[in-house]
């Protein structure tokens, strides 16, 4: 399972979140943006059927940064091998 993220234009997310709610994920939405949670075919699916999104992100992980330091340890953090 990846949790996915749906960026659109903010005003867009409650379109966006009704079509991700039509392929059958639950939504969760945000200024700009909804994630979900999904498997490989819901990213294909999220490419192919989702209108208002401008594109479908996996989260790979969430921290807050405020020095570049921080962003690249932080980042460097990350399970990239899974």
């Amino acid at each position: 399972m990846f949790q996915l993220l749906a960026v659109c234009p903010m005003g867009l997310e409650a379109v966006v979140a009704r079509e991700i709610q039509e392929l059958g994920y639950e939504t969760n939405v945000e200024n700009g943006r909804i994630f979900f949670e999904g498997d490989a075919s819901a990213i294909v699916k999220a490419n192919l059927w989702l209108r208002t999104a401008d594109r479908i992100k996996i989260v790979v992980g969430r921290f807050n940064a405020t020095t570049f330091d921080e962003l690249f340890e932080q980042t460097k953090a990350l399970p990239w091998e899974s």
